[in-house]
């Protein structure tokens, strides 16, 4: 899907993967010294990997929107101008399965809202004010309760425990694509002469890949989830 930058990682058939999350720093910090490629954790069960750029240049460890010490993408959700901009987001997993799977994926986002007042008296200035902002749901095209939207073909089953599940089993031996995130609605900022607003995105994605036939018991799940 991209020509830049891959990032790969490999996974055992219970392992969570955060892809934006600290537990793969190390990692990434050794593999990119021994082979000068992206982050990279072979076990031999299963390929996976996500892809997550902005107007088609992908984001890696040293990019300026990967917070190191939260383990966080960043994406500028109010100007269209900048280069993280949440209309030029997108978000793609691969998966290579040696034996037939199934995945389910956790998005995580928090929306930061910042209002920093001007022509403040020095003798009492006022700190910027700083909100999370909940979005509601808008339906079909959006991922649920976020402004971040979805492709047709991304039709999982999405549960209250948070989870996207895949519906279908990745098959064997054949790479499958899920396309996640294309694009999303900026959220309206107020500026004005008393004061002005930014609003910042945090995306942290968490994946879990079992064995197809073993879903209940390691996810906790009813056996007739799918049916």
């Amino acid at each position: 899907m991209f020509s830049a930058l891959k990032r790969r990682i490999y996974l055992s058939l219970t392992l969570v993967v955060l892809l934006f999350g600290v537990s793969l720093v190390a990692v990434f910090a050794y593999f990119q010294t021994q082979e000068q490629r992206g982050i990279i954790i072979q076990t031999g069960d299963f390929e996976v990997e996500v892809f997550a750029s902005f107007s088609g240049v992908v984001v890696d460890y040293n990019s300026p929107y990967y917070n190191r010490e939260t383990g966080t993408l960043i994406v500028n959700a109010y100007d269209s101008l900048s280069s993280n901009y949440v209309g030029n987001l997108e978000i793609s997993v691969e998966i290579t399965a040696v034996v037939p799977a199934r995945m389910r994926m956790k998005l995580q986002e928090q929306w930061t809202l910042t209002r920093t007042y001007l022509d403040q008296d020095p003798l009492y200035p006022i700190a910027d004010v700083i909100e999370v902002v909940y979005n509601s749901n808008h339906g079909a095209g959006y991922y649920p309760f976020s402004l971040l939207k979805i492709p047709p073909t991304f039709t999982p089953i999405y549960d209250v425990d948070g989870y996207a599940y895949m519906s279908s089993i990745i098959p064997k031996g054949v790479t499958t694509t899920f396309d996640f995130i294309q694009s999303g609605d900026p959220y309206i900022v107020k500026n004005n002469e008393v004061f002005t607003e930014t609003c910042f995105l945090y995306i942290d994605l968490m994946i879990d890949v079992v064995q197809a036939n073993r879903f209940s018991e390691i996810w906790g799940i009813d056996p007739n989830f799918y049916n």
